[in-house]
């Protein structure tokens, strides 16, 4: 038996990325998915969920944003709740009942009569989505090597932004079959107003894609079976043995061999004295909450918000609501790219340099976007979202590294969630701002019966250029490069 100490970082350390990272990397990946299906599912199919419940008004505005609002809001009370559960009962559990929780609460979605029902089931269906997010990123800290934990914490976030694009793939064409039922008796008939005053008739088959929602079921099954607790977790509730023996499990799976280590010589980083969610704003804490809280509350607002409003930009320019999603999916295909090469750049040049070029990036792309954005040149339109997407989701994506970074293992998933969920104010507000400012007499031509969202989109300036601010003013500490328990003892002792 090795009688020399070690931490848990010193271990996956020494195995750098092997057979177990993939393993992790795809289950986490696919938990990602299917909590980013669930999220965006609504988008894609918002504009015919408000034929279904409000044939006879045809420019909802903010009524129609409000729909991503409900899940926005799950999401707050999931994501904070769930990370205090993380913490204390693992990540495996909460993971796996989050999971299961919104694939039980999406299928009832399908078959809501009502604006009502359907939002109630958004809103339960967000505890299990919100509380999945950052379970994901604090499990992906504490399992991916310390030079390589950037890039798999944004790899994850890409995960759920394929979610996002599968969203589209499926919902595009399945709300755009109009003509006949696709389950008789489940997608009624609805023939709603347009602007212009005339009628369209067709099936509610946007319904189905809630049934699709409800697969996560399965996966929950699977990854109960398949996934390990994380040791780190074993050592924050001093279980030494348990945390002894998953170190052996994974250097098995990523070896085929094991080193026999003595519990005992495994070192426990310095603790905080409390171990309440209060402490994530004490002394030692509080700039790194203040960096994380700002920035991905501004990146929450921009990206949803956007995200909900994008299918309409495009319809008012004179694409079809199929182009327009298309348009939209594309932009989400722009950001898997985007998270996949923050992660990359961020081990490269640091967490700071990098937040701060992505606010400042953010900028130029919204404003060539207001420039160019143009009707009848669907080819300049995709690449126009091809950039906006990347850098829109490559200054969101940016903060993702600090968040799991910022805190110790015992106040981890609190901490990473607790930021999420108060972002996910933004997130939910946004829609609901943007709607009603599509509307306003500033945008709003009465005339035409149309917004200028090529103008209105130019607002986002001012929280991008607040994001670079808060960027300057709140992150301190460089953390790339260092290991979990290096960073924890580096708080706890500093």
């Amino acid at each position: 038996m090795d009688g020399k100490k070690y931490s848990v970082s010193d271990v996956i350390d020494s195995l750098g990325v092997t057979k177990f990272t993939w393993i992790m990397f795809f289950f986490l990946g696919f938990a990602m998915i299917f909590d980013g299906y669930d999220f965006m599912i609504v988008n894609t199919t918002n504009t015919m969920v408000a034929h279904s419940f409000w044939p006879d008004n045809p420019n909802p505005g903010a009524l129609m944003g409000s729909l991503t609002t409900w899940s926005l809001l799950g999401m707050v009370i999931g994501g904070a709740v769930g990370g205090i559960l993380s913490d204390k009962f693992g990540r495996k559990l909460t993971l796996t009942l989050a999971i299961l929780f919104y694939g039980v609460f999406t299928l009832p979605q399908a078959f809501a009569p009502n604006y009502e029902i359907f939002a109630a089931f958004r809103l339960i269906a967000g505890l299990g989505v919100g509380s999945c997010i950052p379970v994901v990123t604090t499990t992906f800290s504490e399992s991916m090597p310390s030079k390589n934990r950037g890039v798999f914490i944004t790899f994850g976030m890409a995960f759920m932004v394929l979610g996002w694009v599968l969203a589209g793939l499926i919902g595009n064409p399945i709300q755009s079959h109009q003509a006949a039922p696709l389950i008789p008796g489940l997608t009624e008939a609805v023939t709603w107003t347009n602007a212009d005053g005339s009628t369209t008739s067709g099936y509610a088959n946007w319904r189905v894609c809630y049934i699709i929602g409800a697969i996560p079921i399965i996966y929950a099954i699977i990854l109960w079976f398949g996934m390990h607790e994380t040791p780190a977790w074993y050592v924050s509730k001093g279980r030494r043995e348990d945390a002894t023996n998953r170190l052996a499990q994974i250097e098995k799976v990523a070896t085929g061999k094991v080193t026999e280590r003595d519990p005992n010589m495994l070192i426990v980083p310095p603790k905080p004295p409390k171990t309440s969610p209060q402490v994530i704003f004490s002394k030692k804490y509080i700039l790194a909450t203040c960096a994380i809280w700002s920035t991905y509350f501004i990146g929450q607002f921009c990206v949803y918000g956007m995200n909900a409003w994008l299918p309409s930009w495009f319809k008012g320019i004179g694409y079809t609501a199929s182009q327009a999603v298309m348009l939209q999916t594309w932009n989400n295909v722009a950001a898997i790219v985007s998270n996949v090469t923050v992660g990359f750049i961020s081990d490269l040049i640091g967490r700071k340099r990098n937040l701060a070029f992505a606010w400042l990036f953010a900028i130029f792309a919204i404003i060539i976007c207001s420039a160019f954005v143009v009707p009848n040149n669907f080819g300049l339109c995709v690449a126009l979202m091809l950039l906006f997407g990347f850098a829109l989701n490559y200054a969101i994506t940016a903060v993702q590294p600090l968040m799991p970074e910022s805190y110790p293992t015992e106040l981890r998933n609190t901490g990473v969630s607790w930021c999420q969920a108060f972002a996910r104010f933004g997130g939910a507000a946004s829609p609901i701002i943007l709607g009603s400012l599509a509307n306003s007499p500033m945008f709003f031509d009465a005339a035409t019966k149309t917004t200028n969202w090529s103008s209105l989109v130019l607002v986002l300036i001012v929280p991008f250029a607040l994001g670079f601010i808060c960027t300057l003013l709140f992150v301190q500490r460089e953390t790339k490069g260092k290991s979990m328990d290096a960073l924890q003892t580096e708080i706890e002792e500093g």
